[in-house]
C-alpha cells in the first residue's frame, strides 16, 4: 500500500512520461511538500489510475507467463532403497532403480495428458537420477519438440561427500537438536543454503518470464529435482 505522498509522486511520474512521449523533452522539478488535505484529495484521483495500471500489468503477466508450472521429483533411486550406497558412490551419480524408471515413464504420460500439444520447457537438476527420470518422461513426448535446460540450483540438499552411514546417523541426531533448517552438514549444505540458491533460481526464472520476449517462454514449465 502506497502512502499519500508516494501516490502523488507516482502521478507526477506518469504525467512526466506522457509529456516526454509527446514533446520529446521535459523539465522535471523536485516534488513539493503537500498538506494532508491536499494529499487526501489527490489520492482519490490517483487510486483509479493505479488500479488501471495494476490490471494492465496483471493481464500482461498472464499473457507472458506459462500456463502451468509442474514440479517433479526424481523416481525411486538406489539411495532410496539402500542408504549405504552414498558411502561409495557420489550423490550426483546415484542412479534410478527399475521401479524408478517405471515411475518416470508414468509421470511422463501424466504430464503429456496435462499439457497436450502445448510447448514445454524442462529445467532439471544435473544429478544422474534426475536425468534418467527426464529421459523416461520424454518417452511420452516422442515426435514433439521440447526445450530442456540443466539447472544446478535445482539439485537436492548436499549432505556431504562420501557419506558413512554411522556418521550420518549421528549427524542427523545433531541436526534435530540444532534445528533442521539451520544445521550445516560437514562438506555439505544447511537448509538455509538450499533456500538461498532456489530463491535465486526462482528470481531468475520469473525475470525470464517477465522479460517481454514471449517467443522464449514455453506455455508449460517443468521443474525437476
Amino acid at each position: 500500500h502506497m502512502s499519500r505522498y508516494t501516490h502523488t509522486c507516482v502521478l507526477r511520474l506518469l504525467l512526466v512520461c506522457v509529456a516526454a512521449s509527446s514533446s520529446g523533452s521535459v523539465r522535471v522539478s523536485a516534488p513539493r511538500a503537500v498538506s494532508p488535505l491536499e494529499a487526501t484529495s489527490r489520492e482519490r484521483g490517483i487510486s483509479p489510475l493505479l488500479g488501471w495500471l495494476d490490471r494492465r500489468l496483471a493481464r500482461w503477466r498472464r499473457r507472458n507467463r506459462p500456463k502451468c508450472i509442474i514440479l517433479v521429483r526424481h523416481g525411486e533411486s538406489i539411495g532410496n532403497v539402500n542408504s549405504s550406497a552414498y558411502s561409495s558412490t557420489p550423490d550426483s551419480q546415484i542412479s534410478l532403480t527399475e521401479r524408478g524408471f517405471e515411475q518416470g515413464t508414468a509421470c511422463g504420460r501424466e504430464i503429456r495428458r496435462l499439457v497436450g500439444n502445448g510447448s514445454v520447457r524442462f529445467y532439471y537438476s544435473p544429478y544422474l537420477r534426475v536425468r534418467q527420470t527426464l529421459l523416461a518422461i520424454l518417452q511420452a513426448f516422442e515426435g514433439q519438440p521440447v526445450e530442456i535446460a540443466s539447472e544446478p540450483r535445482l539439485r537436492e540438499q548436499d549432505f556431504g561427500n562420501f557419506q558413512d552411514p554411522l556418521s550420518m546417523s549421528r549427524l542427523r541426531e545433531d541436526r534435530m537438536k540444532f534445528g533442521r533448517f539451520f544445521f550445516r552438514f560437514p562438506n555439505g549444505e544447511a537448509g538455509t543454503d538450499v533456500f538461498d540458491r532456489v530463491s535465486d533460481f526462482i528470481s531468475t526464472l520469473f525475470a525470464h518470464f517477465d522479460s517481454g520476449e514471449r517467443r522464449r517462454t514455453a506455455e508449460n514449465c517443468v521443474l525437476m529435482t
